[in-house]
Protein backbone atom coordinates (compact mmCIF):
# COMPACT_ATOMS: atom_id res chain seq x y z
CA UNK A 1 0.00 0.00 0.00
CA UNK A 2 0.93 3.48 -0.73
CA UNK A 3 -0.19 6.11 1.58
CA UNK A 4 -0.76 9.88 0.32
CA UNK A 5 1.23 12.63 1.65
CA UNK A 6 0.41 14.64 4.81
CA UNK A 7 -0.06 17.37 2.68
CA UNK A 8 -2.93 15.75 1.02
CA UNK A 9 -3.99 14.45 4.32
CA UNK A 10 -4.61 18.04 5.16
CA UNK A 11 -6.87 19.03 2.46
CA UNK A 12 -9.42 15.98 3.23
CA UNK A 13 -12.28 16.28 5.10
CA UNK A 14 -13.27 14.77 7.88
CA UNK A 15 -15.73 12.44 5.95
CA UNK A 16 -12.71 11.41 3.91
CA UNK A 17 -9.87 10.85 6.00
CA UNK A 18 -12.06 8.43 7.91
CA UNK A 19 -12.77 6.92 4.81
CA UNK A 20 -9.24 6.74 3.63
CA UNK A 21 -7.85 5.65 7.29
CA UNK A 22 -10.65 2.37 6.72
CA UNK A 23 -9.31 1.91 3.25
CA UNK A 24 -5.68 2.00 4.50
CA UNK A 25 -6.56 -0.66 7.53
CA UNK A 26 -8.32 -2.75 5.00
CA UNK A 27 -5.34 -2.78 2.33
CA UNK A 28 -2.72 -3.76 5.12
CA UNK A 29 -4.74 -6.25 6.06
CA UNK A 30 -5.30 -7.96 3.17
CA UNK A 31 -1.86 -6.92 1.92
CA UNK A 32 -0.30 -9.08 5.14
CA UNK A 33 -3.14 -11.97 4.41
CA UNK A 34 -1.58 -12.48 0.88
CA UNK A 35 -4.49 -11.05 -0.98
CA UNK A 36 -2.43 -8.73 -2.93
CA UNK A 37 -5.15 -8.54 -6.22
CA UNK A 38 -7.57 -7.18 -3.70
CA UNK A 39 -5.33 -4.57 -2.17
CA UNK A 40 -4.45 -2.94 -5.36
CA UNK A 41 -8.57 -2.51 -5.59
CA UNK A 42 -8.39 -0.85 -2.40
CA UNK A 43 -5.53 1.42 -3.16
CA UNK A 44 -7.05 2.34 -6.56
CA UNK A 45 -10.23 3.87 -4.27
CA UNK A 46 -7.25 5.08 -2.16
CA UNK A 47 -6.00 6.94 -5.19
CA UNK A 48 -9.51 8.17 -6.44
CA UNK A 49 -10.30 9.15 -2.97
CA UNK A 50 -6.72 11.62 -3.08
CA UNK A 51 -6.96 12.94 -6.56
CA UNK A 52 -9.18 16.21 -5.82
CA UNK A 53 -6.87 17.09 -3.15
CA UNK A 54 -3.83 16.26 -5.04
CA UNK A 55 -5.22 18.58 -8.18
CA UNK A 56 -6.02 21.04 -5.53
CA UNK A 57 -2.25 21.01 -3.66
CA UNK A 58 -1.28 21.07 -7.23
CA UNK A 59 -3.21 24.01 -8.06
CA UNK A 60 -1.56 26.09 -4.70
CA UNK A 61 1.81 24.80 -5.53
CA UNK A 62 1.50 26.15 -9.17
CA UNK A 63 0.32 30.03 -8.26
CA UNK A 64 1.82 32.45 -10.69
CA UNK A 65 1.48 36.06 -9.97
CA UNK A 66 2.29 35.84 -6.66
CA UNK A 67 5.75 36.95 -5.30
CA UNK A 68 7.25 34.69 -3.44
CA UNK A 69 8.31 36.15 0.06
CA UNK A 70 12.50 35.78 1.21
CA UNK A 71 13.72 37.71 4.53
CA UNK A 72 16.49 39.38 4.40
CA UNK A 73 19.37 37.21 6.03
CA UNK A 74 20.06 38.14 9.38
CA UNK A 75 24.13 37.90 10.71
CA UNK A 76 24.31 37.80 14.20
CA UNK A 77 27.96 39.11 15.52
CA UNK A 78 29.16 37.32 18.67
CA UNK A 79 32.69 38.67 18.09
CA UNK A 80 33.62 40.94 21.29
CA UNK A 81 33.47 44.45 20.88
CA UNK A 82 36.90 46.17 21.34
CA UNK A 83 36.72 48.97 23.39
CA UNK A 84 39.73 50.56 22.33
CA UNK A 85 38.56 51.87 19.21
Amino acid sequence: MRPISVQVRGLLNREEIERYNDLWEVGKFLEGAGKFDLARTIQREIDLLAEPAVEKLMRYENRTGHATVVAAPVIIDNRKKDDAK
